[in-house]
């Protein structure tokens, strides 16, 4: 028997080895059912982490027996001993049974693995036997329960199989980190046992070093659960369980620290300087404790940098997300910023193919919910987006619009390319939705652009429509036959000259206060009307008679400034001035619903037949007027009222024709 004090090591760190080795198998197991429609040669992964899980299970079993006191000739230490010797036995079979596939099935390669493998199952199978019939005969001594003999064989057993396999199947094999890394994690717990076991036969083991070389000799293996999670872990939460691996055995590793310490170190510390013994052991063990834990707070986004960055190969998904922002703030049209995010997801990533596709034509019922809320589907093989997107593609990134998914970001991992892993599935979720923030932008900025334009627009028109007014009322026509009427009135009627005058500087005044304003009241409108009627009801004398009908409510009404001018000229020089004797104006002003109508209708002529046709009830948005006038007036209004605004032209049944603008009232 060993000394108590290396016993109880022994027992230790053997119970917390195989405790770790037992999660860890369970954690691969459980990781390559989750990724069970990717993995290839899934049995044989199976296999391997059935034997680990054997093998740890059986030796966590025997030793909480042997700290329990259970005999060691009990049938439940015997089960257990054949549960821990038979997984570590045929360990190797699985491991080979990986890897047994050279690349060519002909060559003398191919005949040596597979009869390599079915001698190593043959071995594991006797040894197995033997051990079984020593365990018939004689029962294990706690501190080697596996017996010297049959540790010696299993060590020997396991490394040979593992180094010859390796010889013959790590040709073309470690083409990527993951195997390399697999790989020498797998030689690495092989071959330290068989050295431990090698040198003890060869040197004898020392008493003060037996319980740490067989615990050496015992849990090495442990880096091949590490090694193959991360070899198998070909699905999106791998990282996760490295991870996760990781700091369980930080945690576990901590914790046996400080249990070692507190009850090996800190009482013999304690007694040198206080007489409180209790006391100081307490205190001293909390703040031992809160130390670990926080260095266990630093050192856990470590080992997850560690894994991303060792492991997994990961870029740095911070980073690369801010040059994303930055290469496509600087884009200004729809189809580059398509084109540089597929680009900038294929490199990042390392994809086969990345690209933009519309939602329009696409069957997206199914996953209507998981795009509208940003997320990235995984489309399945039987997915009916398979056949309009191909089948290569498995995920879908959705671009928004104001909100609505209107292109998804299209990806094709690659057959030879594992699986995305969480951190990637995120890194195009934000990447999608830096393109959507991008397109919102550039929509907000043309809409922006585009009021600019609008209110430029309406300035503009504002302007032409008061130059026009004042080239309608002081061309050389107007003014001739207004200073000519002048001249005339001066020397029969100098008041009715006089008042011409200054009806016509009336109208200079009104135009000029009227440059800047966007509207103005009715009343100004319906005041500038008659000025510019009065001079006009000069030059047509009796035949012209004007009637305006106004709802005196309506007067501090708001309409654009000169809308009314334009239709009533329309009126008189295509209505009333052909007419031999002339006729009526009227102008109205009153309440249709809630909307303003204002009405200018004459008894004249009417609308030509070839304007009735296409300029009866004509609508803002398109108008289709053949006047000059009658269509500034409806693209002011479409301008000024966005769409809101209606002008209807029409010929009245009993002659003339009638002009009504249904505007939309003020709040």
């Amino acid at each position: 028997m060993l000394p108590h004090k290396i016993t109880d090591a022994y027992f230790i760190g053997q119970t917390l080895g195989f405790g770790a080795g037992v999660v860890l198998s369970v954690l691969l197991l459980d990781l390559l059912r989750r990724a069970a429609t990717r993995q290839p040669e899934a049995r044989a992964k199976y296999w391997q982490a059935a034997f680990a899980l054997m093998w740890n299970l059986g030796g966590l079993l025997g030793e909480l027996g042997n700290l329990a006191g259970t005999s060691t000739n009990s049938p439940w230490m015997l089960s257990v001993g054949v549960l821990n010797f038979s997984g570590a036995a045929f360990f190797p079979v699985g491991f080979l049974m990986l890897w047994q596939r050279p690349r060519d099935e002909n060559t003398w390669r191919a005949w040596a693995c597979r009869w390599l493998c079915r001698a190593t199952m043959v071995s594991a199978g006797a040894l197995t036997l033997l051990f079984l019939n020593h365990c018939a005969g004689q029962a294990p001594t706690p501190e080697n329960h596996i017996g010297h003999l049959h540790g010696r064989l299993l060590a020997y057993h396991v490394a040979a199989a593992t180094l010859a396999g390796t010889f013959l199947l790590w040709r073309g094999r470690l083409n990527n980190f993951a195997a390399r890394f697999y790989a020498a994690t797998t030689l690495f717990g092989v071959l330290t046992p068989a050295a431990i076991t090698l040198l003890a036969s060869v040197f004898g083991r020392q008493e003060h070093q037996g319980s740490w070389a067989l615990i050496a000799e015992q849990q090495a293996p442990l880096l091949i659960l590490l090694g193959a999670v991360v070899y198998f872990g070909d699905f999106r939460f791998s990282n996760v369980y490295v991870k996760t691996s990781l700091r369980f055995l930080a945690a576990l590793l901590l914790a046996l620290i400080f249990c070692l310490f507190e009850i090996y170190c800190l009482p013999p510390l304690v007694r040198q300087f206080t007489e409180f013994t209790l006391a100081g052991v307490v205190l001293g063990a909390t703040a031992l404790l809160t130390a670990l834990l926080c260095g266990f707070a630093w050192l856990a986004p470590r080992l997850n940098r560690l894994v991303a960055g060792w492991l997994f190969r990961e870029p740095d998904y911070a980073r690369a997300t801010q040059l994303v922002w930055q290469e496509l703030s600087r884009q200004e049209g729809i189809e580059e910023i398509f084109m540089l995010s597929a680009r900038l997801a294929k490199e990042t990533l390392g994809l086969e193919a990345a690209r933009i596709v519309p939602l329009k034509a696409l069957p997206i019922e199914h996953l209507a919910a998981a795009l509208n809320s940003g997320e990235v589907c995984e489309l399945n093989s039987t997915d009916p987006l398979r056949r309009s997107l191909g089948a290569e593609v498995e995920f879908m990134a959705p671009i928004r619009l104001s909100g609505q998914p209107t292109h998804v970001l299209a990806i094709t991992p690659g057959a030879q390319r594992r699986n995305l892993l969480d951190s990637e599935l995120s890194f195009l979720r934000a990447l999608a939705g830096q393109v959507s923030s991008r397109l919102d932008a550039l929509a907000a900025e043309s809409e922006r652009v585009a009021q600019q334009n609008k209110e430029e627009r309406l300035r503009r028109q504002l302007t032409e429509a008061e130059l026009r007014a004042l080239r309608t009322q002081i061309n050389p026509h107007f003014l001739f036959n207004s200073l000519n009427t002048i001249a005339d009135l001066i020397v029969a009627t100098p008041a009715t000259a006089e008042r011409m005058t200054v009806q016509l500087a009336k109208i200079f005044r009104h135009v000029l206060r009227s440059t800047d304003r966007q509207m103005i009241s009715v009343g100004e409108e319906l005041e500038f009307l008659k000025t510019w009627l009065d001079i006009e009801a000069v030059r047509f004398g009796e035949r012209l008679r004007v009637r305006f009908e106004t709802d005196e409510t309506l007067t501090a009404e708001t309409v654009p400034p000169l809308i009314l001018q334009p239709l009533v000229e329309n009126a008189l020089k295509h209505g009333l001035a052909p007419k031999l004797d002339g006729g009526v104006l009227q102008v109205r002003v009153a309440l249709s619903g809630n909307q303003l109508s204002l009405t200018v209708e004459d008894d004249g002529l009417g609308f030509p037949a070839s304007f009735a046709a296409n300029a009866i009830n004509c609508a803002i948005r398109q108008p289709t007027t053949n006047g000059i006038g009658l269509r500034n007036v409806a693209e002011r209004l479409a301008t000024i009222y966005a769409g809101r605004a209606q002008m209807n032209c029409e010929t009245v049944a009993t002659g003339g024709s009638r002009v009504t603008l249904l505007l939309p009232r003020e709040e």
